[in-house]
């Protein structure tokens, strides 16, 4: 009876030790690993969420700096100067007013610039590539006639957005040819 009471005693002590060595190793390296899928999938959502929102708003910065050459163009009366790829130096009606106006892409700075009676305004930084092209038609149907603009073509792209921006512009008004 004595010894039955002494087995029942140690195994009683060695209950009441708690963990083993072992025990402890095998939870830390099970938190460990969950704490690095956890900070891993954090990090990737937030990585995730950071770079849609810097492409959501490049991508509606240049939808209004489309928008707005699309305006311009869309009203231009006379085209002084058109350098392909680079600029367009045009004049626009607007009530009873005229205004020089340039559209012009500044490689040096990646930006596209709208120049109004000499003032110059940004309307589009972080610009890699710009195009700017024009064709021409005789719109007036006559048999040897002088050539007019038919439409202008603007395209860009933009920062780390992979998709081209780029519009069609049929100018309102009857606009010669400038380089005739």
């Amino acid at each position: 009876m004595t010894r039955l009471l002494f087995i029942k005693m140690q195994h009683a002590i060695r209950a009441q030790k708690g963990f083993t060595l072992v025990e402890l190793v095998v939870t830390l390296v099970l938190v460990g690993i969950i704490g690095t899928f956890t900070t891993l999938f954090m990090y990737t959502g937030l990585n995730g969420y950071l770079r849609a929102k810097d492409t959501s708003e490049g991508a509606l910065k240049a939808q209004i700096a489309l928008d707005r050459i699309s305006l311009e163009l869309k009203d231009i009366n006379k085209i002084s100067d058109f350098n392909s790829d680079t600029n367009i130096d045009y004049e626009c009606e607007s009530t009873t007013l005229r205004f020089a106006r340039i559209i012009r892409y500044d490689s040096a700075n990646d930006e596209i610039l709208l120049s109004v009676a000499g003032v110059e305004n940004v309307l589009l930084d972080g610009v890699q590539t710009f195009s700017l092209t024009a064709t021409y038609k005789d719109l007036n149907y006559y048999a040897g006639g002088d050539l007019e603009v038919e439409s202008i073509e603007v395209g860009f792209t933009v920062g780390e957005i992979e998709r081209p921006f780029s519009a069609r512009i049929f100018p309102r008004n009857m606009v010669d040819d400038p380089t005739s």
